[in-house]
């Protein structure tokens, strides 16, 4: 780790000095042929209440992916990569593993464009100057061509403005994984500085409407609830979710009201009790209880690595609230082995996503053969752990389509136009990078296919509406896994499982 200190404050005093000085993004490109060949997605995928101004009429435009280069690369030096991780938190350590994993599956398979990939890891220890002298080492020590960060916004915040204060003197490419909008916003309001920048998930407004919808519109259909609480963990990437969210942009304008609000108005639900969970909480019995005595019939929880999902398991499972179906948006809940972790209190838990499940759908030929490598080497692994996968081979495709993998400036604009099919989770529109729209260099958030509940020994049952996913652009065998008859509620798996 490089001894070098980094001053606290440098990176969020930067943060706030970019807003006020964006430069308008290039003109995109007239293509010359569409890339994107799957259902019209917008922004976002569903209706309403996100606008993008101005709507696309059409699918959006991609950059046109550049011919490859006919001539040998520029020399034989390795691609280097490097992963930016804490490894003391387990998803960490789990990212940090399936992308060395992908390295060296590339490695075998004759390397990028008949380069070797190098693969480093650097500390984090999640703490701002610390991450910034990491970063710093792996642009000018290692000499990095992409880097991995893991998606804590107050540091990713922080080591992308130093990022761009040394993108002219060693070129890369930045991935990470993170909900807050604040770090689409660098692309989108300076494209020239911050052009590096690529967010493996759908941006804030996306996240907590396009891609939550479904889940309320579901227990209404399939369940019969009429009456919902929301526990919402207090953090910066939940502003949109708790307070509603607004952001204009070179590329449009993208927003949503808060969770309470677009629930009541727009799937017909009533809310009966929200509240904020602190980050560290560990007694949830007073908001289970609450919950409960107000009538509410399904519990959203809005959580992510930073909220104690397994205590909250074990207390909702000795609570008046556990016949009420309680719903879990990120956390260890992704694992085959929650089940083992809460000892069998998941019960009839719903889960945003069985991420590792043996049974997941075959979104795409490297679905299930990733699930089951990582299972060969003893990983549980989430959803950022398919993002960080899926995009190692993202940049191989994008190095050898561009050339030179060392020209990262072309590699940048071959990834815009890439249309990429071998995302382990999305179908291509969805894990697109080039929409000239406020979805820029990020993720779109349509429906899922992997949420599930968890029944007898710890079974994934997918519960998705088979309509809606077939509707998102998933194939006719994923849409028929999808189960919502199969929902039980808990009371009755707990007479059926004996427990």
């Amino acid at each position: 780790m490089d001894s070098k200190k980094v001053v606290l404050g440098l990176g969020l005093i930067l943060v706030i000095a970019f807003l006020g000085c964006a430069e308008q993004p290039p003109a995109t490109p007239t293509p010359t042929t569409p890339v994107v060949t799957t259902p019209v997605v917008t922004t976002p995928v569903v209706t309403t209440p996100v606008v993008t101004t101005p709507p696309p009429a059409t699918t959006p435009t991609a950059t046109p992916v550049t011919t490859p280069a006919t001539t040998p690369p520029v020399s034989g030096e390795p691609v280097k990569v490097c992963a930016l991780f804490d490894p003391r938190v387990p998803v960490f350590k789990g990212n940090t593993e399936v992308i060395k994993m992908a390295v060296n599956e590339i490695n075998s398979a004759g390397g990028i464009a008949g380069r070797k990939v190098e693969f480093y890891h650097e500390d984090t220890q999640r703490k701002v100057d610390i991450a910034v002298t990491a970063y710093r080492k792996a642009v000018l020590e290692l000499g990095c061509d992409v880097i991995f960060f893991e998606g804590v916004t107050e540091e990713t915040l922080a080591v992308i403005e130093e990022g761009a204060k040394l993108y002219n003197t060693k070129p890369h490419i930045f991935i990470t994984s993170t909900a807050a909008m604040e770090q689409t916003l660098f692309p989108l309001t300076n494209y020239e500085k911050y052009k590096f920048v690529f967010n493996a998930l759908p941006v804030g407004p996306d996240h907590h409407y396009g891609w939550t919808k479904p889940f309320f519109e579901d227990a209404k259909q399939y369940m019969g609830v009429k009456k919902v609480a929301l526990f919402i963990e207090d953090a910066a990437w939940t502003v949109c979710s708790r307070d509603g969210c607004k952001y204009v942009t070179p590329f449009g304008t993208t927003e949503t009201k808060a969770m309470k609000e677009w629930i009541r108005d727009e799937v017909g639900l009533d809310v009966v009790y929200v509240t904020n969970i602190a980050v560290g909480e560990k007694n949830f019995l007073p908001m289970l209880e609450m919950a409960k005595s107000r009538g509410a019939q399904y519990i959203f929880v809005r959580s992510s690595w930073y909220t104690d999902t397994v205590t909250l398991t074990k207390q909702w499972a000795s609570s008046s609230a556990r016949d009420v179906p309680l719903v879990l948006w990120g956390g260890p809940n992704h694992w085959s082995v929650f089940w083992n972790l809460t000892g069998g209190a998941a019960l009839g838990v719903i889960t945003s996503g069985a991420y590792d499940a043996p049974n997941i759908p075959p979104v795409s030929p490297l679905t299930r053969p990733f699930i089951e490598k990582t299972r060969s080497l003893g990983l549980s692994v989430d959803i950022s752990s398919h993002n960080f996968y899926s995009e190692m081979y993202r940049i191989k495709e994008a190095m050898e389509k561009a050339g030179d993998p060392k020209n990262i400036d072309e590699v940048i604009k071959t990834i815009e136009g890439l249309e990429f099919k071998n995302h382990t989770l999305l179908p291509p529109h969805a894990a697109y990078l080039g929409y000239k729209d406020p979805r820029l260099h990020s993720y779109t958030g349509i429906p899922m296919p992997l949420p599930a509940q968890i029944q007898c020994n710890g079974q994934a049952v997918f519960i998705s509406s088979p309509e809606r996913i077939k509707g998102a652009g998933y194939s006719e065998e994923v849409a028929n896994m999808m189960q919502p008859n199969a929902y039980k509620p808990p009371a009755e798996l707990r007479k059926i499982c004996g427990s």
